[in-house]
């Protein structure tokens, strides 16, 4: 008994020698899921449509976050249209290929590696590659030139691919048709062409040997085959997922984006040019620090919370210089506030010779105003930001939107994980930092956003924790309840633990965990926005400020009292006691204090015994006692449920012989 209660205390403070935090790809992409069943409704209405072919020129700068490939030029939905991946893309915007599928999901058939399977596929329409029609119709042959141009990206943000990983090109040759004999028809596949590839590699070893960040691609089309009225052109990737002893540690990976996809005839191997002036990231938060937080914290202390600049990057390819205007409109729906921010008028000159532009009125454009003061406890504004040519002829220009929002929460994330992070060993603790201005205010519950595994391997208990401040660490556990995580398929939707007793807080405060298992608990990790100073880790007994720049996808909630939800977890504290434990017998003695059983009566109630990796070795409905004899020695959580599920409280059960 004292042999193993030794082994438990060094179980829980870890091992130095693998004492880590750890940052993995996501097995399932939330965007994408929520945007599978929107397509299911839009599928019907294109049923046919890859019949008929498009005209010339095909671009695409996937700038319409619309989530799935445009169906006016793709026809498939592997691929995911984004503005989380790409790192310094053309525009506003690139399509990323990885592992997972339409439905958000990591291929079913994915292998572990280090062998290598296909993953997405992204393919054109049919493109009327035998004629155009304007100014006049005539028919199209290699003479005219025609180039197939694109850039790309390995990894971004994402997860670098491997050395065997690589993306590809090909043409079609020729399209699948039946083949008829006297005796039989054959179905003849599509035969395609290879015609362009990149291995994988890191984006460090891709910049230094490009000296930049996207790399464009142009392919003649000459062969006297594709010159029909059914060519199209594909792109696909190849994958290795990591080969890992710690199924919670598996993920999707070999990241690639793709931007400004351009077919056209008249081309050279030197037109390299698609003349625009855009927008290079999405509109920033106006705030200094968050990208959402409660509005009554915002009033109680507006000019340290609304930045004093923000960051926008505006770029000019084209290979003439423009005379622009940049303006910022803060709108209210709804109100008459309003706030008008004029940069002015500024020759842009080319990105090829001198970068984004660097002008401070268009880069970093002042805040010298602030959001209205009210007692409100919400509030949304509406950011456009637009920049043009100032030649009403000349039609070059952009324009992005999205809105601040000051709700019940803190939120240093945007919503959508590029990542997971977690810990390792058990006993690792994981804290952030978020500030009350207004003091003291109530912490009502805890938004957590969990990546799901293949196998739902993370699924392990922990910690919930929430602790004071001490001199910029965190200092005394204030609160601690042993709950476990849960998954949802819907962007933006987390899951909300609610704090029983809620807790009356002020100042700096920290929320966050203690690990139970060595296993990677894989938060959601938001890789675009970086508040790497407010998370700190603890494997050693020392807290340290995270390694990884990025941001947790974990929120407090605090203010007023919140309405329940479907999915809410609800702690209830001390539901009932178990005895002996350590248990060193076969029989274990449960017990419920009479206030805490519900009006049904304990006839209602579950037991549940799980072990440390989350999986269910015991499940009998309630009675005083329960035999544990087929259980092994070792730790597990034993877990109380009425008949509806919902968890009244857990217990740490050990069993030592």
């Amino acid at each position: 008994m004292r042999a193993y209660i030794i082994y438990f205390l060094l179980f829980l403070a870890g091992f130095p020698a693998i004492s880590q935090e750890i940052l993995t790809g996501l097995q399932f992409n939330p965007v994408v899921q929520n945007r599978a069943e929107e397509y299911k409704k839009l599928k019907s209405t294109l049923t046919g449509t890859d019949t008929i072919p498009v005209m010339l020129p095909f671009f695409d700068d996937f700038s319409s976050n619309g989530v799935f490939p445009s169906p006016q030029r793709w026809i498939d939905r592997f691929a995911f249209e984004n503005t989380d991946y790409p790192v310094f893309p053309i525009n506003l915007g690139a399509m990323t290929m990885d592992a997972i599928n339409d439905s958000g999901r990591i291929y079913s058939h994915a292998v572990p590696g280090p062998a290598v399977f296909i993953a997405d596929h992204l393919t054109s329409r049919y493109i009327r590659l035998d004629s155009v029609f304007t100014p006049l119709p005539r028919l199209l042959g290699p003479a005219d030139s025609v180039y197939l141009s694109f850039y790309y990206q390995p990894q971004g943000r994402g997860r670098p691919p491997q050395s065997v990983d690589s993306l590809i090109l090909q043409l079609l040759v020729s399209p699948a048709h039946d083949s008829i004999t006297p005796t039989d028809t054959f179905e003849i596949p599509d035969l395609w062409q290879k015609v362009w590839f990149s291995k994988g590699m890191s984006l460090d070893t891709f910049y230094l040997q490009n000296n930049k960040y996207f790399q464009q691609v142009m392919i003649p089309v000459t062969d006297p085959r594709y010159f029909t009225n059914k060519f199209r052109f594909r792109f696909f990737n190849y994958v290795s997922l990591a080969s890992s002893a710690e199924p919670s540690w598996q993920s999707n990976t070999d990241q690639w984006n793709l931007d400004n996809v351009y077919l056209n005839t008249g081309r050279n191997l030197f037109d390299t040019i698609y003349p625009e002036i855009r927008f290079i990231q999405r509109p920033p938060s106006m705030l200094n620090r968050y990208e959402v937080m409660p509005y009554p914290q915002y009033c109680d202390d507006p000019t340290n919370e609304i930045a004093d600049t923000i960051n926008i990057l505006i770029s000019n390819r084209d290979l003439d210089a423009h005379i622009s205007s940049y303006k910022y409109f803060i709108t209210a729906p709804g109100s008459s506030f309003s706030k008008t921010y004029n940069g002015g008028n500024y020759n842009i000159r080319t990105f090829y010779y001198n970068g984004y532009v660097s002008y401070q009125p268009f880069a970093h454009p002042e805040i010298d105003w602030l959001f209205p003061i009210s007692s409100s406890d919400t509030a949304s504004f509406l950011m456009k930001h637009v920049v043009k040519d100032i030649n009403p002829v000349v039609m070059m220009g952009d324009s992005m939107q999205a809105r601040q929002k000051f709700q019940n929460y803190y939120a240093y994330d945007d919503g959508t994980p590029e990542e997971g992070y977690g810990l390792t060993p058990a006993g690792s603790k994981l804290a952030y930092r978020f500030h009350l201005n207004k003091s003291p205010d109530t912490l009502r519950a805890i938004q957590m956003y969990f990546n799901q595994t293949l196998g739902n391997a993370s699924q392990q208990w922990f910690y919930l924790c929430v602790w004071n401040d001490n001199a910029g660490v965190p200092g005394d556990t204030v609160f601690s309840d042993l709950v476990y995580p849960y998954y949802t398929d819907s962007l933006n939707k987390f899951i909300t633990y609610h704090i029983y007793p809620p807790l009356r807080l002020t100042g700096s405060f920290y929320i966050g965990w203690i690990q139970t298992t060595d296993d990677n608990l894989n938060i959601g990790f938001d890789r675009y926005n970086n508040s790497q100073n407010e998370i700190f880790y603890n494997v050693m007994g020392q807290w340290n400020n995270s390694f990884y720049s990025g941001s947790l996808l974990m929120r407090p909630v605090v203010g007023k009292p919140i309405p329940l939800s479907t999915g809410d977890i609800i702690p209830r504290k001390g539901s009932f006691n178990i005895y002996p434990n350590p248990c060193n017998g076969n029989i274990l003695n449960i017990h419920i204090p009479d206030k805490n059983i519900p009006p049904a009566g304990s006839s209602t109630l579950f037991l549940t015994i799980y072990n440390l990796f989350g999986q269910q070795v015991l499940s009998t409905r309630f009675t005083n006692t329960i035999d544990v004899g087929t259980l092994s020695d070792g730790i597990y959580f034993i877990s109380l449920t009425d008949a509806s599920g919902i968890q009244l409280g857990v217990k740490k059960l050990i069993i030592s012989r």
